[in-house]
């Protein structure tokens, strides 16, 4: 039971880490236009919500292995990848020709950012709860 209220907790601080940041990058400089700026607004909301939920999946199931904390960072490793994939993906698809390097930079540092900000807080409070529960177990077992 106590799991998984720590599983609430690092769902709803991802949440708010995630919608912080997302509101932080919001102010950098965008040089769209209106529409184009509201559907992206809109494509990475819903990136950082599905992101949430990705990451509280894959760290629920790291969390059920033997070496927790060895499945704990390796699941963070992939969720801070996945952002890198994502622009190595949209790189191949558009290709290096006719890119505004500047809007480019921008524009993925208001879509890496919360990601980030998710997993590492989501990783944040289930290490200090396993931690704290390994430390309990070893003060119980001396």
């Amino acid at each position: 039971m106590r799991l998984a209220g720590v599983f609430i907790l690092a769902f709803v601080a991802s949440a708010l880490a995630g919608v912080a940041l997302f509101a932080a990058t919001s102010l950098l400089p965008d040089w769209n236009d209106a529409a184009a700026r509201g559907l992206g607004e809109a494509f990475r909301a819903v990136l950082t919500l599905v992101f949430v939920f990705l990451a509280i999946v894959l760290y629920g199931i790291a969390v059920w292995r033997r070496d927790r904390a060895r499945h704990l960072k390796r699941a963070l490793y992939i969720l801070l990848l996945v952002p890198i994939l994502i622009l190595g993906l949209g790189l191949a698809d558009s290709g290096f020709r006719n890119i505004h390097w500047l809007r480019e930079a921008v524009g993925a540092v208001q879509m890496f950012t919360p990601l980030w900000a998710v997993a590492l807080a989501q990783w944040f409070v289930l290490h200090i709860y396993l931690a704290r529960q390994g430390n309990l177990a070893k003060a119980a077992s001396t």
